[in-house]
């Protein structure tokens, strides 16, 4: 997987030979698989979901993200993400006080 294309500035809560967990253009976390063409099973589902999820207690707390494991439709990887599903005001507000 080509890593070069990041955006300066972009955060990048974890990375792993298998996943990289960042923010997408929406400053919401995404994991992306770095195999490409991988087919998703039990044990790859597993890793992202505990991986992704972390972040998203982290960023959001507890109970107020959900993960969407339905990519966008122009995805060259598996790609899921953290989408927080509480008023948005809020959100900008724990950003801030968590910096």
């Amino acid at each position: 997987m080509n890593l070069n294309n990041i955006p300066k500035g972009t955060i990048i809560y974890e990375e792993t030979t298998e996943y990289i967990i960042l923010d997408d253009e929406e400053k919401m976390p995404m994991i992306i698989w770095k195999e490409k063409d991988i087919v998703r099973d039990l044990k790859i589902s597993r890793i992202m979901k505990k991986a992704i999820q972390s972040v998203g207690e982290e960023k959001y707390g507890r109970g107020n993200f959900f993960i969407d494991r339905f990519p966008k439709g122009d995805e060259q990887y598996l790609t899921w993400y953290c989408r927080p599903n509480m008023n948005p005001e809020l959100i900008e507000e724990r950003s801030k006080n968590s910096s």
